[in-house]
């Protein structure tokens, strides 16, 4: 028996793995991965396999960076870990100093935690208690987009608004009042215009319920531009600026989910610096260690500390285990020196339009694609049958798709008919073109007909 039948054996009696039904996994096996670089995952026989979306959006600099790696084993030598209550270390301040600096105007505090919903958890709860000590205990109540996601711990799952993922656990969750928000279709980023989805519909509904309900909400929480695990929808910095500067109007905190978007997948270091904003809770994770090691943070607005000053009985009684994990931090800085310093950044507009160029080479080429929408190094493909002609078994399309792109050496992980591309962000044009071309296969293999 080889190392990778071993292993899938082994895996297959011990491991209970995410987001995976078991039934999949006679058909769909997990690949056995023993080494990274770049943006390829090699298995166990050494075959490369392309990681076309950065391994759930985190890896945005590639895998094992050498900066990265080097930050690591430094600081692994020197700390591998302290207590953060009542101790603190150099790259948990250097990193708190680096993203109030680097964050937009306005924020005072870095509240570490250890993944993304954890980070949530955290502003939840600061809104929440910080409205208990300030003379407002009737906001209570959590506003949220329909289609939202920003985890799966119960406080994060209960301001979600995905049916498949909240729905079987409704009876252990609040009930936040539900914006309705536009979606862009068919564009070529204008969804990243100053007004884009303003005066929409959806926004004008939306700034409705939030001045209706004001007196009882406590926070509003949103995806700044891309609802990630809803299909990839994209809603517009207009409507982002407006709904976030009526509900700080109306008293009503914004809690912004950067988890997926921030450290320049939309372009810039932040989504929210798009629409000249500053949300007064802001959750980072993923590609906050660079994508190497669990850990999140929330940006608090400067000031918004006082509320949590004087008794103890006031003080913000949450803490995580690893919090501000010296190894993880370290990570972090080095990470956010490749953006700033290493001119991270300052390559992105480039590789943003190779991007373009290849989703719509895939649209051009596959009639199958109803449409398309890209917002910085985030691009989508919706997908369906021509009219008459069968989908895939079961309906299955999600599955169907990433199991023609793993036979073709390309990690892509669609949601149900949306195909998305994440790379990280060193991918070259090489290696865009192996991923237009088996994304194309996929679709043309999952959906036959003629081409466009």
């Amino acid at each position: 028996m080889g190392m990778a039948d071993d292993l899938s054996s082994r895996d297959a009696t011990a491991l209970w793995h995410p987001a995976t039904h078991f039934g999949d996994l006679e058909r769909l096996p997990p690949s056995t991965i023993t080494r990274a670089k770049g943006v390829w995952l090699f298995d166990a026989d050494g075959k490369r396999i392309l990681d076309g979306i950065a391994s759930w959006w985190t890896s945005i600099h590639g895998h094992c960076h050498p900066d990265i790696v080097a930050a690591i084993a430094e600081q692994a030598g020197r700390l591998d870990h302290v207590m953060f209550a009542g101790f603190t270390h150099p790259s948990a301040v250097e990193l708190a100093e680096r993203l109030l600096k680097l964050a937009p105007p306005g924020y005072g505090k870095v509240f570490y935690a250890d993944c993304g919903s954890a980070a949530i958890e955290v502003a939840l709860k600061l809104s929440f208690q910080s409205r208990r000590q300030t003379g407002e205990p009737k906001r209570t109540r959590f506003a949220a987009l329909h289609g939202g996601y920003h985890g799966e711990t119960l406080g994060a799952l209960a301001v979600s608004g995905a049916d498949d993922y909240r729905g079987i656990f409704a009876g252990l969750l609040t009930e936040p009042l539900y914006l309705p928000a536009p979606e862009f279709r068919w564009h070529e980023h204008a969804m990243l215009q100053t007004d884009a989805g303003a005066d929409s519909e959806a926004a004008d509904q939306a700034v409705a319920l939030l001045r209706e309900h004001a007196d009882g909400l406590t926070a509003l929480v949103v995806e700044p531009l891309i609802q990630c695990a809803s299909k990839m929808r994209m809603h517009g910095v207009g409507y982002y600026q407006r709904i976030v500067r009526e509900a700080q109007a109306l008293g009503i905190h914004v809690i912004a989910d950067e988890i997926a978007v921030a450290f320049g997948r939309t372009g810039r270091l932040f989504a929210s610096s798009w629409a000249d904003v500053t949300p007064d809770l802001m959750c980072l994770s993923k590609g906050l260690s660079g994508g190497v090691l669990p850990l999140s943070c929330v940006l608090v607005r400067q000031g918004f500390e006082e509320a949590f000053t004087g008794s103890p009985a006031r003080s913000f009684l949450h803490s995580h285990t690893f919090t501000g994990n010296p190894i993880a931090t370290a990570a972090g800085v080095a990470s956010i020196k490749l953006l700033t310093e290493g001119g991270g950044l300052d390559a992105l507009p480039e590789r943003i339009e190779a991007l373009a160029r290849c989703r719509r080479r895939v649209a051009e080429r596959c009639a199958a694609v109803v449409d398309h929408r890209q917002a910085g190094m985030i691009a989508a493909l919706t997908v369906a049958p021509a009219p008459g002609q069968p989908g895939p078994p079961g309906g299955r399309i999600s599955l169907a798709l990433r199991e023609a792109a793993m036979a073709a050496g390309v990690l892509l992980r669609p949601l149900h008919d949306t195909i998305y591309w994440m790379p990280p962000y060193c991918i070259d044009d090489a290696a865009l073109d192996l991923l237009t071309e088996v994304t194309i296969e996929a679709i043309e293999s999952v959906f036959p007909g003629p081409k466009a």
